[in-house]
């Protein structure tokens, strides 16, 4: 079933989803290659992010968490092989970590959890949307020791790809490495990118 682009299989396993952003990936690379010999590597930058990344994490906040790392490093290949390019390392001679910090263009991974971290923000601090509010609040707390920090636990039974919404919420909340509830947005946003390393594997 497709669902504004997104598409779900009976099992939730999400294969689907990453063949489809593989292969539209994939159907960008060459354009992206031939504007690598005559853009500067800013404007080439600013192609990559809107035309390969953008695809590459179109509704990552509801798959990402659920799909096997095999499936994630598809993707991460995916991105690495754009980078190579952009780097111009065809004998590829520099290390992944090496084309994140050379692109300024984050991995795959740490992509992802800042995503998910900003929604988990926006979810907790901003009551956007009340049930999931409602879920998250009852069943969480926040800490003695450290007033201003947030700790899940699970009562729900339910289950997605092996994984709870709230288990979801507390991996995320523990990949944080800083107090977080009390910041105003933007000061969120500036230490996460802070303290996110930007080759996460």
């Amino acid at each position: 079933m497709k669902v504004l682009g997104i598409m779900f299989d009976a099992n939730l396993t999400w294969k689907e989803q990453i063949n489809k952003i593989i292969s539209k990936c994939s159907s960008v690379s060459y354009s992206l290659r031939l504007l690598n010999r005559i853009l500067p590597r800013n404007l080439h930058r600013q192609v990559i992010y809107s035309h390969f990344i953008s695809h590459l994490m179109y509704g990552s906040p509801i798959w990402a968490g659920c799909v096997a790392k095999k499936e994630i490093r598809k993707l991460s290949s995916s991105l690495n092989k754009i980078l190579r390019q952009h780097c111009f390392d065809f004998h590829r001679t520099k290390s992944n970590s090496e084309l994140y910090h050379q692109s300024r263009i984050r991995s795959l991974k740490s992509q992802i959890l800042i995503q998910d971290a900003k929604f988990l923000y926006r979810t907790v601090t901003q009551c956007s949307n009340f049930d999931l509010v409602q879920r998250l609040t009852s069943q969480s707390v926040f800490t003695s020791r450290f007033p201003s920090q947030i700790a899940f636990f699970d009562q729900g039974r339910t289950r997605i790809a092996k994984n709870s919404f709230i288990n979801r919420a507390k991996s995320i909340n523990e990949s944080i490495p800083f107090d977080w509830i009390d910041l105003q947005p933007a000061s969120f946003e500036v230490l996460l990118k802070r303290a996110i390393p930007v080759d996460l594997q």
